[in-house]
């Protein structure tokens, strides 16, 4: 099992290249914001990897489950996606709005969770606030090595 350091809040801040790193290792895309101009500082995801850990192989495949905290940025957004693995969302704070497939756009507030299927498309994922940030866990559960997210 990997663990990360952390500052005494337990988030840790990274950059754009970090965060997009940090985001394809878990499974969720590099967050967007519509609010922002491209000279605007792109701070727009806090990570924090709170577990990594092989499971048992399943059907004869190397399987891990990885499991973070996310935030959205105020206005944040990612482009529509498919995550490879089995993805559960929990909101902590916040309200988070997603579309699966072509299903209804959905709200999520804090104790309410959602599931992905493997290469589902996640059509639509954002920050329900322009004004406060969305923190949410992601858990995925995937074949050993496979990225996290790909491109629509």
């Amino acid at each position: 099992m990997r663990r990360i350091n952390r500052n005494p809040e337990g988030i840790q801040m990274i950059n754009r290249r970090h965060a997009i790193k940090a985001a394809a290792a878990i499974g969720v895309p590099p967050i967007l914001s519509r609010a922002q101009s491209p000279a605007a500082p792109m701070n727009q995801l806090k990570a924090i990897t709170l577990l990594t850990q092989d499971l048992a192989k399943m059907d004869g495949q190397d399987m891990e489950v990885r499991v973070a905290q996310l935030e959205y940025a105020p206005g944040g957004s990612s482009e529509p996606h498919r995550h490879p693995g089995h993805t559960f969302v929990y909101v902590l704070e916040g309200s988070l709005v997603a579309q699966l497939d072509d299903g209804p756009v959905k709200t999520y507030m804090p104790g309410q969770m959602f599931y992905e299927q493997p290469m589902h498309l996640h059509a639509v994922s954002k920050n329900a606030s322009a004004t406060e940030p969305v923190k949410f866990l992601v858990f995925r559960i995937a074949e050993k090595g496979k990225p996290g997210t790909v491109p629509k």
